[in-house]
């Protein structure tokens, strides 16, 4: 799971996920990136959700994501597999009030735990 790291001018940062991927056992969902404070600045921050291939391509087992600010969930995003594609080259911006607790999630299918999944964000102060 990845934090907040500022760039070192100072007026921007970003956070990465790396590849996450759970196991038979994993939950239905996964925390990837987790930011408790996001600082004393006001942000506005780009989302980039990405994905490797499906393990199945049975209806209902596309991987979907939460962004969650303050624990409110803002966005719920869970794509169809289309010829067994994601079908999700989504990104996602918003405003981000100063200290806020910023968290993006995957959430997971059975059919799909093993599947590769992540995401990058980068945030700008305004």
């Amino acid at each position: 799971m990845s934090s907040q790291i500022l760039l070192s001018g100072g007026d921007k940062w970003y956070s990465y996920s790396g590849e996450i991927f759970g196991d038979v056992s994993a939950p239905a969902t996964i925390s990837m990136i987790l930011i408790p404070n996001t600082g004393l600045r006001d942000s506005y921050i780009a989302i980039e959700p990405f994905f490797g291939d499906p393990v199945t391509t049975a209806a209902g087992s596309g991987l979907g994501f939460q962004v969650k600010l303050d624990d409110v969930i803002i966005i719920n995003s869970q794509k169809i597999l289309i010829d067994g594609n994601h079908n999700n080259n989504e990104s996602w911006k918003l405003f981000v009030p100063r200290q806020s607790k910023l968290e993006v999630i995957s959430m997971n299918t059975t059919g799909n735990n093993t599947q590769i999944r992540g995401a990058n964000l980068i945030g700008y102060y305004l």
